[in-house]
């Protein structure tokens, strides 16, 4: 059996810098942090606020709340999260920046050079396990 490929038949690419531009935007960079974020064992997603009163609870499930402005190939980051008690919320403030530094970077290769974090809720919820009896 002969196997032919289609790559013999197309002609060469232009070099990288002819051929065109690409642009990451804000929210792809927004929704990488989040993942990023909520990654970490002792971190979640911040409860909601509204109007200064909190509006439910942390929660292991949801995305972190991240605003990213992306300016060529850097980007400024603030997010919002919970921290489960008793960890450290330096501890895990330093993991939630170099997770967002390291995962932004690897897969949208934006180089992220400030990121701002609130931390919101000390009380993160645990995985649900169910009761011996």
């Amino acid at each position: 059996m002969t196997v032919t490929h289609a790559a013999a038949s197309t002609p060469d690419l232009a070099e990288p810098e002819e051929r065109g531009t690409l642009t990451v935007s804000d929210r792809v960079v927004e929704r990488v942090a989040a993942y990023a974020v909520i990654s970490i064992d002792a971190a979640a997603a911040g409860p909601r606020k509204m109007l200064g009163f909190t509006v439910g609870k942390a929660d292991t499930d949801d995305e972190a709340r991240v605003r990213a402005d992306v300016r060529g190939t850097t980007a400024t980051i603030e997010a919002t999260l919970a921290v489960r008690w008793p960890e450290s919320v330096r501890d895990v403030a330093e993991q939630a920046r170099r997770a967002i530094r390291d995962e932004v970077h690897r897969i949208t290769d934006v180089r992220v050079d400030h990121i701002d974090l609130d931390v919101v809720s000390l009380s993160v919820p645990t995985a649900s396990r169910p009761r011996v009896r």
